[in-house]
């Protein structure tokens, strides 16, 4: 489309004459409302809900299996304190409600309709027997904008398999056989909990928010699909193109093709990574920093396919691995400041979670729980100028905003306690703990 073809679409007539900072700041004032278990879609629409959107989460009675894994993360169960839980559903409201009953599916309408996009993880043969599947909602609701995180694509024979990230996209996508060193130990990798989920996440909400610029310019909405399998392939895509050419996967970092690219420990056990991935061009710049000049203009070594060809891409290796070991790190970083090398050390957990960095520019944040202190988890890595450091609100227990927003709804409270009565809804009635409610700022709002 040409530049004078281009749609502008004028601010709507409610915002009109509104100076810069009383406009609507990021999502602010899009609706969405999400059906659906565990991390990935979840975790898509705490994304929407912390840049601003407003996120109706609904459960079952029961409520998620989700709840209870923090234990399998290795986390301790502390009840209503839940950061395990947070890490995908921070930003939400939470309602409890039986989807089979006539009360819970009236109440599902009244959100639907005022609702810019509906986000589910249920597969499709459940969809259709509860009717939310895409067909029949955008039979009800054609602007509705319908986003589904799937575990396989939408054809072939697992089109309506169960499907976990662990399964689909850390075994399936071939990350757990590609990822650990190669040689005679080899086992396959353990993957990070969730780690495709939350990689994932981000394109589906890359998806919907697309889909509802479509929407607002034709007045209809889209389904919108994502499966892990795609995105393992998606962020594996170097080994996919590679692998037919006889690169190995896994490889050994013994033996890697591109020796500036690669990692290596100082004399005092420090492990870290340099990246200058165009071989040819900055060997011999490399070699000639760390003391390798002799080598620096060898025609042996100074083109990555002749060293890949003859073998010597280990020698080059060997030859950096030994110059590096000569020094201890804090050689290496002057060394590495000094001439603006792209390096970082290999950072264990510990690392991460004490990265000033980290915590300067707001990736990690701490929230305060009253069972364990202050804990620190991650924030969107999102920014938009109009809002800032995201403002989040933790996870809430099982119904917590159901009767709030029924209220809001036109719902009587006599309407509400017949619903409860009937099993229709669960409102959430015990005591919480005392700091459940508070919210989290980041540092550029403290």
């Amino acid at each position: 489309m040409s530049l004078d073809h281009r749609i502008v679409m004028p601010p709507a007539e409610e915002f009109q004459g509104l100076s810069p900072e009383e406009l609507p700041k990021g999502l602010e004032g899009l609706v969405v409302v999400e059906l659906g278990d565990y991390v990935a879609m979840p975790a898509c629409t705490r994304a929407l809900g912390e840049m601003g959107a407003t996120v109706y989460k609904i459960e079952t009675i029961k409520g998620n299996l989700h709840r209870g894994d923090g234990v399998g993360f290795g986390m301790p169960e502390l009840g209503p304190d839940n950061p395990a839980f947070d890490m995908s559903n921070a930003n939400k409201k939470f309602l409890s409600i039986d989807m089979k009953s006539d009360g819970g599916r009236e109440l599902v309408e009244k959100l639907l309709e005022q609702a810019d996009v509906f986000v589910t993880s249920l597969r499709n043969p459940s969809l259709k027997r509860l009717g939310y599947d895409y067909e029949t909602l955008h039979a009800r609701y054609p602007r509705l904008v319908y986003g589904q995180m799937r575990g396989y694509g939408e054809r072939g024979v697992m089109k309506d398999a169960k499907g976990f990230d662990a399964t689909c996209y850390s075994a399936r996508g071939g990350l757990l056989m590609s990822i650990p060193q190669a040689g005679e130990h080899f086992q396959p990798g353990n993957m990070p909990a969730a780690f495709g989920d939350f990689n994932s996440c981000i394109a589906l909400g890359l998806g919907i928010m697309s889909a509802v610029w479509r929407a607002q310019r034709t007045g209809m909405g889209d389904h919108v699909t994502v499966n892990l399998h795609h995105m393992a392939l998606w962020g594996m895509q170097v080994p996919v193109v590679s692998a037919p050419f006889g690169v190995p996967f896994p490889k050994s970092r013994k033996a890697v093709p591109c020796p500036t690219n690669n990692s290596y420990m100082t004399a005092d056990g420090v492990w870290f990574l340099i990246c200058y991935g165009t071989y040819d061009s900055w060997y011999p710049f490399v070699a000639r920093l760390i003391g390798l000049e002799e080598y620096a203009d060898d025609p042996r070594f100074t083109n990555c396919a002749t060293i890949n060809a003859n073998g010597d891409n280990a020698t080059v290796v060997n030859m950096m691995a030994e110059a590096f070991a000569k020094h201890d790190w804090a050689y290496w970083k002057e060394v590495f400041d000094a001439n603006d090398v792209p390096y970082a050390v290999c950072n264990t957990m510990d690392d991460v979670l004490e990265d000033d960095e980290a915590y300067v520019n707001d990736m990690l944040r701490p929230i305060h729980y009253d069972s364990i202190g202050d804990h620190s988890i991650t924030t969107i890595p999102i920014r938009m100028k109009s809002q800032g450091d995201p403002v989040i609100s933790r996870a809430k227990p099982v119904g917590y905003d159901t009767r709030a927003v029924m209220e809001d709804l036109g719902y009587s409270e006599a309407e509400v306690d017949a619903l409860v009565e009937a099993g229709n809804v669960r409102c959430y009635d015990e005591e919480a703990p005392a700091k459940l409610d508070d919210l989290s700022f980041g540092p550029a709002q403290d």
